[in-house]
């Protein structure tokens, strides 16, 4: 099927009843139709039946949704909302419209230009040009101030063992999908995944593995998405797993979409271990902290496994737990790089809400709204993955 006619198609699924509205982050900071997922698909559909250009206008409007899917998951039409951005960013990007920091941003997300990135970034910190340019305001003037404060601290790439022996006899052997930026910003969550797994009693192994590819996908290069999700499929389903996990939710929505879910299962490590705590016995010493709980849309909307961060936590005793009002932080992806400015209008309420918590650490089990929460509350308070808490308190 050609992509006009699948957008065309699927846009008809929509009876524009506007339920979708209030859902919507960026309606409800605009109250421009444009803005909403109806007002969006029908730009969709002018597009497709040529009474639309992509103008500039158009594009930004289709840029700035999120991919939260906050309006799929209310949808009484069931509009397979997802597939059509996706679809309608691939058709930009064929028909050669998309702007030119969306192309920077595509070139940069190569797996081939990645590791090269990383090095360079890595120089840039440790050489004094980081704080000779935030000092000199150069950052400011050439407009990457905001994005650059998305960096964190980069130590050097986290070297791993090809696999892990369990502690205990062995329950099978799973493997860990780190991602291609978890071994460079979240160091920590990874460490603490293989100490809890292999305390348990699993083999962990950490399989060859390539970009998730959700970059790619949702932002319109299908192309190199697929290729990304055959390399994986290649290196992850050559063996027989209990389990392929995931510590970023949209590293694993990716994956769960893109792996054939009959061969294995594809599981957030938090609902695995909340699912082996109901078959085995797990003692966990007390953490006397309050934490504050951010829901990534990802977990919540695409793989519906939220519930599993709030119940683990909560066998940790005396831990104090802060469930914030479920809405997206406004990351989504690269949104918080190509839409910084309203990335940051969507996370200002949320960083609100932290900050009358009396939370001492805030979780979040997804990397992009960790950098970018980090970056927003400017070390006020420290942001990890909820495994680190488990690791602390597991006996």
């Amino acid at each position: 099927m050609q992509l006009k006619q699948k957008i065309d198609q699927l846009t008809d699924q929509c009876v524009k009843c506007g339920m979708c509205l209030p859902s919507c982050p960026t309606y409800q900071l605009s109250k421009n139709e444009n803005e909403s997922p109806r007002g969006r698909i029908a730009l969709m559909q002018g597009i497709v039946k040529g009474e639309l250009s992509l103008s500039p206008n158009v594009i930004q409007h289709l840029d700035h949704c999120l991919g939260c899917l906050s309006c799929e998951k209310i949808c009484p039409s069931k509009v397979e909302y997802e597939t059509l951005i996706d679809a309608i960013r691939e058709y930009t990007v064929t028909e050669n419209k998309i702007s030119f920091q969306e192309k920077l941003i595509s070139f940069l997300i190569k797996p081939t230009v990645q590791n090269n990135l990383f090095s360079l970034l890595r120089f840039y910190q440790r050489s004094g040009i980081q704080k000779l340019l935030r000092f000199a305001g150069l950052l400011k003037l050439i407009g990457l101030s905001k994005q650059e404060q998305l960096l964190p601290k980069l130590y050097t790439r986290l070297k791993l063992q090809p696999s892990y022996s369990a502690k205990q006899n062995s329950l099978g052997s799973v493997a860990l999908f780190t991602g291609c930026m978890g071994q460079h910003f979240e160091q920590a969550a990874i460490v603490a995944s293989i100490k809890v797994l292999t305390q348990l009693g699993y083999d962990v192994e950490i399989p060859k593995q390539v970009c998730c590819g959700a970059l790619h996908q949702h932002s319109g290069f299908r192309q190199q998405a697929d290729a990304l999700a055959k390399t994986n499929a290649r290196f992850l389903l050559n063996k027989s797993y209990q389990a392929i996990l995931f510590t970023a939710s949209g590293c694993g929505a990716q994956l769960k979409t893109s792996l054939q879910q009959d061969q294995v299962s594809v599981s957030s490590l938090m609902d695995f271990i909340l699912q082996h705590t109901r078959k085995h016995p797990v003692s966990f010493a007390r953490i006397e902290q309050a934490v504050a709980v951010h829901q990534p849309c990802s977990l919540q909307n695409t793989l519906k496994q939220s519930d599993a961060v709030i119940l683990l936590l909560s066998k940790i005793p005396q831990l104090e737990i802060i469930e914030l009002q479920s809405q997206c932080c406004g990351a989504a992806g690269k949104n918080m790089l190509s839409q910084t400015k309203l990335a940051n209008q969507i996370r200002q309420p949320l960083l609100e809400q932290i900050q009358q918590t009396s939370a001492d650490v805030v979780v979040s089990s997804n990397i992009g709204c960790a950098l970018h929460l980090t970056a927003g509350l400017q070390s006020k308070r420290p942001v990890i993955h909820p495994i680190e808490l488990i690791a602390e308190s597991l006996q």
